[in-house]
This record gives structure tokens, C-alpha cells and sequence, in this order.
């Protein structure tokens, strides 16, 4: 996003100041994302193949490279070609809140390519979610919002994707509010993995303190911060009302899920607390005492009751942390076989490898002929032998699986695991 502001001695004419060398306010929108942070997508499924988010970056990169090989060639005027389409606080042509999202700062690749990386990163997924029609609409109509607030409040003229990809990314938020992104670290370099709502939550904030710097001008960023702010909090909002009213299915990755799933957790851990499980250091942080080695104490039927009714409700989350809290008290609970593996999943994708093996070899010990027992033990493997590195160990959960019960990739993978672990 570029935000051509007045100069002291006043107002600039519209982007054609800036290319000929004046007063430069170069918004790199790479600062919207890390420097040394590339994404590459999230973990939500994008449904169907996207088709509206390549065209934009198609179109996007089209127009940008077009532009500079045109203007080389002196086919074009670059400046009246910036001049035409940014959009500007004074003198503003109908159709520039809509041209001013597919033209880019000139002397910098990054910006036009920082803008896409997120559109791709964040998009895919937008767009499965709202179809071909509403995604479009929602990235163009928002995207000209986003202008019109950024030059109805900070003046001058701007350019750039940022503020239609500030509407994406809330619209995620909305969407998949516990959503991850992953992607490279490029210094140093490594694969990467954080929560998006972590990441562009940082990212607002940093706006929003360049916006306030920039309004009591202790500084002058040149970058169209009100543009992603505005993007952000417009993106979120379409998607809550269209959830909220029905006009967009819910489902069980959406901020209202999640409102949902945290007001019944706060039941179900109050049920706890009145139990006598939970105390002042966390609501399942309690280490319930122990009777019997054979008899369970009320606490402990407690928390397989509230285990159970949190399964029920698809909380794997608090389902987890009541598991490992019954662990402590009672090293060898077993679930009813459902639940059981469920958790044991839970834990898996959570990055708890050894409780997680425990779980799995707990389900194991009690349903080890149970449809889906060569599974928990294809899994428990790879737990054993990839991540665990006790590869002794997970010898004898893989000489347990039948090879001719598996299929496919299962059958490949265990044979990839008996080799790593040397059978």
C-alpha cells in the first residue's frame, strides 16, 4: 500500500510526484507479513480448487511486470498509468477504489510479492468457505473500503493489494479463528509453524501503532496502516454477521464454534471445581488422591464422567487435559474404546508423543482386536520409531500388525517403518 501524504509545502499531484522523484513514502507491505518469514498455506482444508485467488495473483503480477517491460519499452507512461488507477482523496474517479488493488510500488518487487504470498496463503481457504461469487466480492468490495478509509483519513493517494488482503485475513480469523500457518523462517533457515491469529494479531498491533506515530507525527511510514486495519476489522465483521444470521453455514472451526466450545468448557470445568477435582492453580491442574489400587475415588469417576461429556461435545481439548489429569492419579485408566482412541489422536496432533504412546498402548491393552487396532498401532509406531526414537520398543507393536490387514499407503508405511527399526 502506498500512502502519498502532503508535503509541507503542500499537496503532492497524486502518484506522478512521487516517480518523479519526490518526496517517496515507499510502502514496503512486507512489513505486513516477518522479512524473514515466507507462508505457504495453513492447516485447514481449502475445500474446493481454488480458482479466484490464482487469477488475482495472475492478474496482479500480470500488471505489474507488464507495466515495468511496457514502460521500458516506452509503450506506456508509467506515471499516467499510476495516475489513472491509484486511488486519491481529492478528485477521485468512480472506478480508482477498485483499480488502485492491482497496481503496486514500481521500484519495489517485494511489494507486489509479499501481498500475493499472503492472498495464497490465506485465500485458498477464504475462498472455499464463501464460493467463487463471495470471495471476489468480498476481496473487491473490501479492498475499496479499505482506500477509501485509508485516503479519507490520512489524505493524499495510495496503491496496492494490502488492504484486500487485510479483508481476507479477517475473514479468517472469523472462519478459522484457532487456524495455524506454516512456512519458512528465512534466517535462520527452517520450517515453520504459529497460530494465524498470533500473526496477524502482531501485525494489527504494529499497525496500529505506525497509524497512532503517523497521527501525531512523531513519524511518517508512508504505509497505508489504516488501509490494513480497517481490511482486518471489515473482513472479520462480513463474516461474523453472515455466520451469525445463517447466510453462511456454521461449522466446527468458526469463531462462534469456538465461543460455543469455551462457554461449555467453563460449565464443564465448574462441574469439576464443585466435584472437588479442580483448585486455585488451574481449573484441571488438581492431583486427586488415590484409594485403592483397584477402586476408583469420586474425583476419579468425576473425571471420566466429565471426559465423557466433553467427547461428546467435541472438546478434544479438554478432553485431553482431563485424561493426562486422571493419569496422575490413576497410570493405568482406560476409556471406553471410542473416547480412548479419540484422546489418544488428540494427543498425537497436539505434539505429546509420550503421552500419547500411552494412550495408544492403554487402547491397545484393552481393544487390541478391535476394528481399528492395527491402525492405533501403525500410529503408535510412528510415534515409537520417528519421534520417540525407541525404536526397541516399537519392535513389538509392529511385529503385532498383520500386514495383509493393511492397504495401500498403511501397507507402505509399514514396511518403511519395520525397516527403520530394523526388522
Amino acid at each position: 500500500m502506498l500512502a502519498d501524504r502532503p508535503t509541507e509545502g503542500g499537496a503532492p499531484s497524486g502518484f506522478r510526484g512521487e516517480l518523479r522523484g519526490g518526496r517517496t513514502h515507499a510502502a514496503e507491505t512486507i512489513r505486513y507479513a516477518p522479512p524473514v518469514f515466507i507462508p505457504l498455506g495453513t492447516d485447514r482444508d481449502r475445500g474446493r480448487r481454488p480458482i479466484v485467488v490464482p487469477t488475482l495473483v495472475a492478474v496482479n503480477l500480470l500488471i505489474y511486470f507488464g507495466g515495468r517491460i511496457l514502460a521500458r519499452q516506452e509503450r506506456i507512461d508509467l506515471e499516467a498509468w499510476y495516475d489513472f488507477g491509484h486511488i486519491v482523496a481529492t478528485g477521485m474517479k468512480w472506478w480508482q477504489p477498485f483499480t488502485y488493488q492491482f497496481l503496486h510500488d514500481p521500484r519495489s518487487m517485494g511489494h507486489v510479492l509479499s501481498n500475493m504470498v499472503f492472498l495464497w496463503a490465506f485465500g485458498a481457504v477464504v475462498e472455499g468457505r464463501l464460493g467463487r461469487l463471495g470471495f471476489l466480492a468480498l476481496y473487491l468490495g473490501g479492498g475499496a473500503l479499505a482506500g477509501l478509509v485509508q485516503v479519507g483519513l490520512a489524505g493524499g493517494a495510495a496503491i496496492g493489494a494490502s488492504g484486500s488482503v487485510s479483508v481476507i485475513a479477517g475473514a479468517f480469523l472469523a472462519l478459522h479463528p484457532r487456524g495455524t500457518v506454516h512456512g519458512f523462517w528465512l534466517l535462520p533457515p527452517m520450517r515453520v509453524a504459529m497460530p494465524a491469529a498470533w500473526l496477524l494479531g502482531l501485525y494489527a498491533a504494529i499497525d496500529l501503532v505506525d497509524t497512532c506515530l503517523d497521527a501525531f507525527r512523531f513519524t511518517d511510514s508512508g504505509v497505508g496502516t489504516i488501509a490494513h486495519l480497517s481490511g482486518l476489522v471489515f473482513g472479520l465483521v462480513v463474516c461474523v454477521v453472515l455466520l451469525g444470521t445463517g447466510a453462511l453455514a456454521r461449522n466446527d472451526f468458526d469463531l462462534f464454534y469456538l465461543i460455543k466450545q469455551w462457554r461449555r468448557r467453563r460449565r464443564l470445568r465448574s462441574a469439576t471445581a464443585q466435584a472437588g477435582v479442580a483448585v486455585a492453580d488451574g481449573p484441571v491442574a488438581a492431583r486427586v488422591a488415590t484409594g485403592a489400587a483397584d477402586l476408583e475415588t469420586p474425583a476419579q469417576r468425576t473425571l471420566r464422567s466429565t471426559i465423557a461429556a466433553a467427547h461428546r461435545e467435541r472438546d478434544y481439548t479438554l478432553a485431553v487435559d482431563l485424561y493426562k489429569e486422571l493419569l496422575v492419579s490413576l497410570p493405568n485408566a482406560t476409556l471406553p474404546a471410542a473416547i480412548q482412541l479419540d484422546v489418544a489422536n488428540a494427543l498425537a496432533m497436539r505434539g505429546d508423543d509420550r503421552t500419547a504412546a500411552i494412550a495408544y498402548e492403554r487402547f491397545l491393552e484393552r481393544f487390541g482386536r478391535e476394528s481399528g487396532a492395527d491402525d492405533a498401532r501403525l500410529m503408535l509406531a510412528v510415534i515409537l520409531v520417528r519421534r520417540l526414537r525407541e525404536t526397541e520398543r516399537a519392535r513389538g507393536v509392529l511385529g503385532a500388525i498383520e500386514p495383509s490387514s493393511l492397504e495401500g499407503t498403511r501397507r507402505d508405511l509399514l514396511v518403511a517403518l519395520r525397516a527403520e527399526a530394523g526388522l
